[in-house]
């Protein structure tokens, strides 16, 4: 699936084809926000842009109109998710559970398109205009229409879904999509879980003595309560935005990802704990420190149920990786703080920000992040390069720097996101060509046996185990 930014995307021009959708007369039932739902829309209030993203994907010939409404009507009552809007009262903001059966789908105006900036230019003002989290629906369906191969295009504001959502979205649609075209009837599809439910039994509470609690307080103590930042200069003072760069570029082909994988294992971790450590080695090539403090999220399915459902289903956890001059000892150290972070996911946020000594310091407004996704084990993996599958995202504003690492059957590919600084491109050059040195560098030579870091092999500042 191609990570990349709405500036960079290159959609072949067509016939553009939507529907409005707006709720029934009712207006919803109340229902509880997740914590990043709730963190999410106060930006909003607060008069940040939509955070919108798109999911793409290819079918054979022009679109029948009637089967992808039919597609799309189907998915949104399949994934309560897409069923949850906000509302703001009195300053206040809560959620709103539609029924799916009384939404209004209106097909628009089609718009002929003629060039790919055209296309782009037109898809971008339709998704930033309906994909606003205070109005419901925040999604915007639509297509490419084309003689010999279409786009399918659905914009969601991130109020409904994280990228792993965009996966599943691409698989039911395509999936539903097809079985109305030829057979005219909607096919049996996985048994999902429904987002709704999850929000009215929210997570767990551990001890107050919890060992991995504990360390979430070890490391915001470790950064002065202050949350990570990227420790090199962007171009931009505290305090000041951007608008957002995008650079998009392969780390490694399919056959360095397999080595890269397969030397990490040999020290307990994973190709997604070697690209962090080659991350963080390549941080301190450009300049940056030995240990490198940064957050991480990861998604929280577990069941198979889970695997298949559709929304904001992430959390955030800390990590500390450190550059070591010996390649087996930083691996090693990554697959030992990555599996302690992932740990602490376990940790309810509303819990670790309830029970900090002191308030966090936040002197950006992003933060400095690195997620990992390995599309290879998500739904419909193997026919997401035949569909051309895509995750689009919206440039906004930005000030720090965050990098997404896709794991695909062609290798290792990255999306930074930075401010568009002379000073910020600067820096991502250098460092996407140290990081890739850095990947060659690990697999380049037989692997060590595993190593057990003690005394001077450990950086000062480890990840405490739970």
């Amino acid at each position: 699936m191609l990570v990349t930014s709405a500036d960079l995307w290159t959609p072949a021009p067509g016939t553009v084809v939507s529907w409005a959708v707006e709720p029934g007369g009712t207006p919803g039932r109340r229902v509880d926000l997740s914590l990043n739902q709730r963190n999410h829309l106060a930006a909003a209030v607060a008069g940040e842009p939509s955070v919108w993203m798109a999911a793409g994907f290819d079918v054979e010939g022009p679109v029948d109109v009637a089967a992808l409404e039919g597609a799309y009507r189907a998915v949104v009552a399949r994934h309560s998710a897409l069923q949850v809007g906000a509302t703001v009262v009195a300053g206040a903001v809560h959620g709103r559970h539609h029924d799916a059966a009384d939404l209004r789908w209106t097909r628009r105006a089609d718009v002929p398109t003629s060039t790919v900036a055209e296309t782009r230019d037109h898809v971008r003002r339709e998704l930033d205009a309906a994909c606003w989290p205070l109005s419901y629906p925040a999604f915007w369906p639509a297509a490419i229409s084309r003689p010999d191969r279409s786009t399918v295009v659905l914009g969601l504001d991130h109020l409904h879904v994280d990228a792993y959502s965009l996966a599943v979205l691409v698989d039911d649609l395509h999936t539903v999509y097809v079985g109305l075209a030829e057979e005219g009837r909607v096919p049996d599809l996985p048994e999902t879980a429904c987002f709704v439910a999850g929000l009215a039994a929210p997570p767990l509470r551990v001890p107050a003595d919890d060992a991995r609690l504990r360390s979430w307080h070890d490391f915001l103590a470790r950064q002065d309560h202050r949350l990570p930042t990227f420790p090199l200069s962007l171009g931009v003072e505290p305090g000041e935005r951007a608008a957002q760069r995008t650079e998009v570029s392969v780390l490694a082909d399919a056959g360095v990802a397999d080595r890269l994988g397969g030397h990490a294992r040999l020290h307990g971790g994973s190709t997604a704990t070697a690209a962090l450590a080659a991350l963080a080695c390549a941080v301190a090539d450009v300049g940056g420190p030995v240990v490198l403090p940064l957050l991480m999220p990861v998604h929280l399915r577990s069941t198979p149920a889970e695997r298949r459902t559709v929304g904001w289903l992430t959390t955030t956890v800390p990590v500390e990786l450190a550059s070591h001059p010996d390649p087996c000892a930083t691996l090693a150290h990554a697959a030992r703080a990555v599996a302690a972070a992932r740990a602490m996911a376990a940790v309810p946020l509303d819990q670790v920000l309830g029970s900090v000594s002191r308030p966090l310091v936040r002197e950006r407004t992003d933060v400095f992040m690195a997620s990992y996704l390995d599309y290879r084990r998500l739904p419909g993996h193997r026919e997401l390069l035949g569909r051309r599958a895509h995750h689009v995202s919206a440039p906004t504003l930005a000030d720090d720097l965050q990098v997404w690492v896709s794991r695909t059957p062609e290798g290792l590919g990255v999306r930074v996101r930075t401010p568009a600084t002379l000073t910020a491109a600067r820096v991502v050059a250098s460092l996407l060509e140290r990081w890739r040195e850095r990947i060659a560098s690990m697999t380049s030579g037989p692997c060590s046996s595993p190593l057990a870091l003690t005394g001077a092999g450990r950086p000062a500042h480890p990840v405490g185990s739970p």
